[in-house]
C-alpha cells in the first residue's frame, strides 16, 4: 500500500513536537494603522555587521515609528529586541522597543514630556546599540551550540522545548527523561567550548520550506516553526535550525560558554542556564570570588574546600546530635524537678511553669515526658518569639474532665493569641509575654475548678 506524504509533512510534525503553550491571540491597539503599510525590509539579514542606516518614515503615531527598512531586530524567537537611537535633524530619540506585526516593524521611542518631531515622509537615521546587539547575538549563537552539544551527550531524542536569550545569560529548555547529571553538564560545556575554539563559520541561507525539510528533516524546527514559504536556515557547527535571530559570523566571536545551573522545570523538561562571552567571564569571576571568600573563612586553600567542608559538616552533625542529647537530658532533669515541685490538686500533680529560653520544640519534649505520668497536668509557657504555650494531661486527669485543648484555648486568650489540640496534648501562644504568669494562673484555676466539679 502506497503512502503519500504532504509537502509540508515536517512542518506538521514540527508543530506537533513544539510543546510550548499557544499564546493568546495578540491584540494590537493600532492594527488599523498598519493595514495599509508594506512589510518592512529587514536589512540586518543582508548586512549583519552594519548598525547605522537611513530610512524613510512611512507612518508615525503616538511614540511609534514605521520605516521602509530597518537594521533593528524586532523581538522574536526568544530574543529581545534591539535598542538604539533614531534621529531626524538635530533631534535624537531613544529606541526602547521593536515589535513586528504581520511583517510591519514598529519602533517605539522614548519621548518623556515632549512631542515626536519626526513626521511621515522624513528621512531619518537609525543607529543600533552595538553592545546589546553583539551580546544577544553571542547568546543566540551559543544557544544553538549548547543545544547541539546536549544532543550529542544526552541522545538524539533531545528536543528544544523553549529558549530565551538575555544580555547576561540564556536559558535552554530541553525534553529529557531524567535529570542532567553534573558529569553530563561538564561534557556539554566542554563540547560547546570546543565548537567555539574551532571558530567555525556560521552559515545562513534562505530556502523554500519544502527544500529545507527534504534536506534537513523536522529537526529544523527545534526553535519552533517559522511562518512563510521561504525560511532562513542557520548552520552552527553540526546544528542546523530554521531561525530568524541575529548571530555571530563565526563561533570564535562568542567567547567562553559557562553553564551556570540546571533544573527540572516540569516533568520531562530540563532547563540549562548559561552565559557567553564577557558575561561568562563575569560569572566565572563571581564563582571564583565565592570560592576564595569561603576558603578564607575556613582558613584553607580553595583546592581543599571540598574536604574541609565535608569535615566541618560532619563535625557540625556530631555537635548537633550531642546538643540534642543534652537537651533531652536537660528536659528529663527538668521533669524530675518539676514533678518534685508540682502542686497537688484532688490527687493530681499540677505543673504550671514558665521555662525560660525554651522554644516550642523543647516545651513539647518536656510536656511529652510529663505525659507519661497518668496523674500529671502540665501547663508550660515560654517567652521565646512572643509566647509559646503547651499543655499535657495524663489519663487519670482526663477522666476527671480536664481537657488540654480547652486549657490552652483559655490561656492563649490572656496572652493575646489562640490555640487548641487534643484532650491529652495541646499547643498555643500569643503576643504578650508580660501576661504569661496570668495565663498559667488561669490554667491552674481551670484545673482546680474541674476537680471540684468532679
Amino acid at each position: 500500500v502506497g503512502v503519500e506524504f504532504p509537502d509540508n509533512f515536517y512542518s506538521i510534525i514540527g508543530e506537533l513536537h513544539n510543546n510550548a503553550e499557544a499564546k493568546e491571540e495578540q491584540v494590537i491597539p493600532f492594527a488599523e494603522r498598519l493595514t495599509h503599510l508594506p512589510k518592512t525590509k529587514r536589512r540586518f539579514y543582508d548586512e549583519p555587521t552594519r548598525l547605522e542606516f537611513e530610512a524613510v518614515v512611512l507612518d508615525v503615531f503616538d511614540n511609534h515609528i514605521v520605516m521602509d527598512n530597518t537594521f533593528f531586530y524586532a523581538e522574536g524567537g526568544g530574543q529581545p529586541a534591539d535598542i538604539g537611537t533614531v534621529s531626524g535633524g538635530d533631534t535624537v530619540y531613544r529606541v526602547v522597543d521593536v515589535q513586528v506585526y504581520d511583517g510591519v516593524i514598529v519602533h517605539t521611542v522614548d519621548i518623556p514630556g515632549r512631542e515626536l518631531e519626526i513626521t511621515k515622509g522624513d528621512i531619518i537615521t537609525g543607529k543600533v546599540d552595538e553592545k546589546r546587539r553583539m551580546t544577544l547575538a553571542r547568546h543566540h549563537t551559543a544557544t544553538h551550540i549548547v543545544n547541539d552539544a546536549a544532543r550529542k551527550v544526552l541522545g538524539k531524542h533531545i528536543w528544544q522545548a523553549g529558549a530565551q536569550k538575555f544580555e547576561d545569560h540564556s536559558r535552554l529548555d530541553l525534553s529529557h527523561y531524567k535529570h542532567i547529571s553534573p558529569q553530563e553538564i561538564r561534557q556539554i560545556e566542554l563540547l560547546a567550548n570546543r565548537t567555539v575554539m574551532e571558530n567555525k563559520r556560521v552559515v545562513t541561507e534562505w530556502m523554500t520550506r519544502t527544500e529545507a525539510e527534504q534536506e534537513y528533516g523536522f529537526g529544523l524546527y527545534q526553535g519552533g516553526v517559522p511562518p512563510g514559504e521561504k525560511i532562513r536556515i542557520v548552520k552552527v557547527g553540526d546544528d542546523v535550525e530554521a531561525c530568524g535571530g541575529t548571530h555571530c559570523l563565526s563561533t570564535g566571536i562568542i567567547g567562553p560558554i559557562k553553564i551556570l545551573k540546571t533544573e527540572r522545570i516540569q516533568d520531562g523538561v530540563e532547563r540549562i542556564e548559561f552565559s557567553a562571552g564577557a558575561a561568562a567571564v563575569r560569572a566565572m569571576q563571581k564563582m571564583e570570588a565565592l570560592l576564595v571568600d569561603s576558603a578564607k573563612t575556613l582558613s584553607v586553600p580553595p583546592e581543599h574546600l571540598p574536604v574541609s567542608v565535608e569535615r566541618f559538616f560532619g563535625e557540625w552533625k556530631d555537635l548537633k546530635k550531642e546538643n540534642d542529647r543534652l537537651k533531652e537530658e536537660l528536659a528529663r532533669t527538668r521533669v524530675y524537678r518539676m514533678l518534685g515541685d508540682a502542686s497537688e490538686v484532688a490527687g493530681l500533680r499540677v505543673v504550671a511553669e514558665s521555662v525560660a529560653g525554651a522554644d516550642s520544640l523543647e516545651l513539647q519534649k518536656i510536656a511529652t515526658e510529663l505525659l507519661k505520668h497518668e496523674d500529671v497536668v502540665a501547663l508550660l509557657a515560654s517567652d521565646v518569639e512572643g509566647v509559646k504555650l503547651v499543655a499535657s494531661v495524663g489519663e487519670k486527669a482526663i477522666k476527671c474532665g480536664i481537657n488540654a485543648g480547652s486549657l490552652v484555648r483559655e490561656m492563649s486568650k490572656i496572652v493575646g493569641g489562640g490555640g487548641g489540640g487534643k484532650p491529652s496534648f495541646a499547643m498555643g501562644g500569643g503576643t504578650d509575654p508580660t501576661r504569661i504568669q496570668d495565663a498559667l494562673a488561669r490554667g491552674f484555676e481551670l484545673v482546680k475548678a474541674a476537680c471540684k466539679e468532679d
